[in-house]
């Protein structure tokens, strides 16, 4: 053998991340001057670094390499002992490689995280928030799960309750929240809370979310009452003080225009009448037919995406739209439109409406001419209920009279 090499230390311990140095005396044991080459080996070869990687010694001569291991802090680094070897090659003659071995210690890191995938959540009494617990350790994480909320003034249950995770691995956890009391007064509040991945003994991930609360009752619905009630007031006045005197008059204008029924009665001793004519002259007014109409439109959209329903004017028609009434059963957040044509009729924020009872109701009718489309379209933003398929589902009755165009 043409040369010896050896560590002089054995069992280093080293932490992913840090840097350690180790020695490593390579002695010529040949009579002549030789030039080695030295290459580290094995799983650990690409966290090595060796100082010089050419050594030329004389004959009996000797020489210290520095040997620098630095291994990533990776989940992919694995922790226990690992085997370190380094080839010494002679340039002269190849084939007399000389091995040096050591054992080196990889410590274990723990680097544990708690990411939302929706930060913010907006309900009247319950939502549920989904995020995932990451483990970018090196060693497997056990951790349960605790909502942290200061305030007092919200409740949950996390599903699962606890994971169980491999190095660089991540687990999907629900947690469905709900509110201790309800929120009566006008407005929304915000209720921030936080969510903790705790193992005993080791470092503890959080991460911070708000759920506002939105009002029971919608923040206009006192301008909505007093709308309503002025409408009806306006019908009111304009059946007492116009149409029922109209339609009165009208009836008044028709008796009068009756032509009066001519009777021929003949006397005894009289002559008879040749021929009588009687005739009965009665004025008709053509009235076009009205076709009341009440149909439901079904708006289905994916959350982040949009969904439409429509209804096309028959021919020959003409629809007075005058009533509206958005559903939305499942509590879906996001915005609602109803269009004519490309036409804007009205929009809703579906925060602010009521389950299945928010009602629209048109001041003047509007006139959909004959062949319209009527197009009534959602842009769903979160989902209410989590069991509904992940989709908003959205309904829209809408209420008027046909007539011949």
């Amino acid at each position: 053998m043409a040369a010896q090499a050896q560590f002089t230390t054995t069992d280093v311990m080293v932490q992913p991340g840090e840097t350690e140095t180790l020695r490593l005396t390579l002695i010529n044991l040949g009579n002549r001057t030789e030039t080695f080459t030295l290459v580290p080996s094995g799983l650990v070869a690409g966290w090595v670094r060796l100082v010089p990687s050419v050594v030329t010694l004389f004959g009996g001569t000797q020489a210290e390499i520095t040997v620098t291991l630095k291994p990533p802090a990776l989940a992919t680094t694995p922790a226990g002992p690992a085997p370190l070897t380094v080839r010494i090659i002679p340039q002269d003659e190849p084939d007399e490689v000389v091995i040096a071995e050591t054992t080196i210690v990889i410590g274990a890191f723990h680097d544990r995280r708690v990411h939302l995938l929706q930060p913010v959540v907006r309900s009247r009494r319950r939502a549920t928030f989904e995020f995932l617990v990451e483990n970018q350790g090196n060693s497997q994480a056990s951790c349960r799960l605790h909502l942290i909320d200061t305030s007092q003034r919200l409740d949950g249950d996390f599903d699962p309750p606890a994971v169980g995770i491999e190095p660089g691995g991540t687990s999907l956890v629900r947690l469905r929240m709900r509110a201790v009391r309800p929120q009566w007064r006008r407005g929304s509040r915000t209720l921030p809370f936080a969510i903790e991945a705790d193992q005993q003994g080791y470092p503890t991930a959080a991460a911070s979310a708000t759920f506002v609360q939105t009002a029971i009752l919608p923040e206009h619905i006192g301008r909505r009452l007093a709308a309503l009630v002025a409408l009806g007031a306006a019908l009111a006045g304009a059946w007492f003080g116009l149409i029922k005197p109209a339609t009165r008059q009208a009836a008044e204008d028709a008796v009068r225009d009756v032509t009066p029924t001519v009777v021929a009665t003949t006397l005894p001793g009289s002559p008879q009448p040749t021929q009588s004519t009687v005739e009965s002259t009665v004025p008709q007014t053509t009235v076009a037919p009205v076709q009341f109409l009440s149909t439901r439109l079904a708006a289905v959209a994916t959350q982040g995406q949009s969904g439409t329903a429509m209804y096309v004017v028959p021919d020959g028609k003409k629809l007075l739209l005058t009533d509206l009434i958005v559903q939305n059963a499942y509590d879906d957040l996001g915005f609602a439109t109803l269009t004519k044509n490309d036409e804007i009729i009205t929009q809703w924020d579906l925060g602010t409406v009521v389950a299945n009872n928010d009602a629209t109701q048109l001041f003047s009718a509007v006139v959909v001419e004959s062949g319209t489309t009527l197009t009534f379209s959602v842009r769903c933003a979160s989902v209410g209920s989590p069991d509904n398929d992940g989709s908003c589902k959205l309904g829209l009755l809408i209420s008027g009279t046909l007539t011949d165009s």
